[in-house]
Parts: structure tokens; C-alpha cells; sequence
């Protein structure tokens, strides 16, 4: 299993067509589900990652903390993820007590306070042993420039989006996958499609910008390449001028 992150940007946000998917499957018993062995298949569970922090409005006085934050992991369709993930490591930052917290059952978060923004690392493991954990990383951010949440009137919410993809995973692990039950709820997919629009545009603007870059850095190199040529061939040129010692010296071996 991996994010695809790790594997292929192109399968984010495919939600119309999970949804779909899962609308349907969420009306199959589990005891009617038949997988066959040895038979390739994918299964694609999208999930929300990420942090909300709130000021406290002053700094306290005991430990100098400033605000309070969770940090989380979730089903993008608000599955229980527990049906398929045993368990989630959060790994904080070392000044913390008990810097590596587990959580062994839904909602995976932790809530904590502090003054600092820092690297978490979270780990996911599976109800499957067999399947290789998946690690991925949060920065949690407690700061903000928008006034409310400066205040600590709003909190603030540093979200994204992913997608766990399963490749022919165990039997066992299917089923789960398959049955795992999503609340009905609507979801909004508006923010999340708006985010890969965005995100594909800032990936062909960088794309186009370093081409550029590679190409004036070469036109650049060769002129660079052309000039040196010129000059010592210039040099040579001087030193080898008639009644110069370097010029006697060439009409004498001649």
C-alpha cells in the first residue's frame, strides 16, 4: 500500500468516481462478497491529513503554550477507518513527553498544546500485518496572517488530501476494504478539486519555468564555450607572430 503521493499525482481527487463506487458497495453484505484468489485488483481509500490549531488569546503562564492544536487522520468520505487500519503513530516533536503517541482505534488524532510549529511524522498500520505501513509527513502550522484566527476567534485548519492505494492486497484485507462503511453525509469536493486545479497549474508553471532556466543556462554555456575558443585561439595567434621569441623560436625548428 502507498499514497499516491508516492506513486502518480494524476490519481488524486478521483472522488465522482469512488463515491459512486462505494454508494454501491455499502449496499453489499459482507457475507455475500467473493473474492477471487489470485486475481489483480486496486483499491483506492481517499483520506484528510492534517491540523487544527486555535490561540489561546495570551500566552499561559505555566508553560508559556499559546495554542491548542489536533492532529489527524481521516476518511475523506467518513469511513471507519479502524475497519482497516489498526492502528496510527504520531511522532512529535522531541521536546513533547511521550513524543511517540499511538492511536488504536477511531478518530485517530491527538490533542495537544504548545508554541511551536514542527515536522510530525505519521505512521498508518493495517488490520493486515502483511501490508507495509505507510509514512508520510505533516508540518503542523499553528500561525496565521487572517485576523480571526490571529485573534483566536476561528481556528485555524491545515488540511490536504490523499488517497491510500491498495494493491492486490490480501483476501482478508479486501473484504475490510470493500465493506468499510461510509457515513452518508455530503461531502464538499469543491475545495479538493479546486486544490488539484491549483496544484496542476503551480506544477506546469514550475515545469515551464525550469525548462526555460535549462535553456538560457545552456545558451549561456555555449556562448560561454564559444568566447573561451576565441580567446585562446587569439592567444595563440599572438604568441606565434613573426619576430616574436616565441615566433623565432617556431622559423628556427622549422
Amino acid at each position: 500500500v502507498y499514497t499516491s503521493n508516492q506513486y502518480d499525482l494524476t490519481r488524486h481527487f478521483q472522488i465522482e468516481k469512488n463515491r459512486s463506487f462505494f454508494k454501491i458497495i455499502n449496499k453489499v453484505s459482507m457475507s455475500s462478497i467473493t473474492i477471487e484468489p489470485h486475481t489483480p485488483a486496486v483499491f483506492v481509500k481517499p483520506i484528510l491529513y492534517g491540523n487544527t490549531a486555535k490561540h489561546f488569546g495570551t500566552k499561559r503562564d505555566s508553560d508559556g503554550h499559546t495554542h491548542k492544536w489536533t492532529l489527524y487522520v481521516r476518511s475523506f468520505y467518513q469511513e471507519d477507518l479502524s475497519t482497516y487500519i489498526s492502528r496510527v503513530q504520531f511522532r512529535l516533536h522531541e521536546t513533547y513527553t511521550n513524543n511517540i503517541r499511538v492511536v488504536t482505534h477511531a478518530p485517530f488524532e491527538i490533542e495537544e498544546s504548545g508554541w511551536g510549529e514542527f515536522e510530525t511524522q505519521i505512521t498508518l498500520y493495517f488490520v493486515d500485518p502483511n501490508e507495509k505501513p505507510v509514512i508520510f509527513y505533516h508540518h503542523l502550522k499553528l500561525f496565521s496572517t487572517e485576523p480571526d484566527v490571529v485573534t483566536g476567534k476561528e481556528a485555524l485548519v491545515n488540511e490536504f488530501y490523499d488517497e491510500l492505494v491498495f494493491h492486490e492486497p490480501s483476501e482478508q484485507l479486501a473484504r475490510l476494504l470493500i465493506c468499510s462503511k461510509a457515513n452518508p453525509s455530503p461531502v464538499d469536493e469543491k475545495e479538493y478539486a479546486l486544490q488539484k486545479s491549483e496544484t496542476l497549474a503551480k506544477i506546469k508553471t514550475a515545469r515551464q519555468r525550469v525548462k526555460n532556466e535549462i535553456q538560457e543556462l545552456t545558451e549561456r554555456l555555449r556562448i560561454t564555450q564559444e568566447n573561451i575558443k576565441r580567446i585562446r585561439q587569439r592567444s595563440v595567434d599572438q604568441i606565434c607572430v613573426p619576430g616574436t621569441f616565441i615566433g623565432l623560436l617556431n622559423e628556427a625548428i622549422e
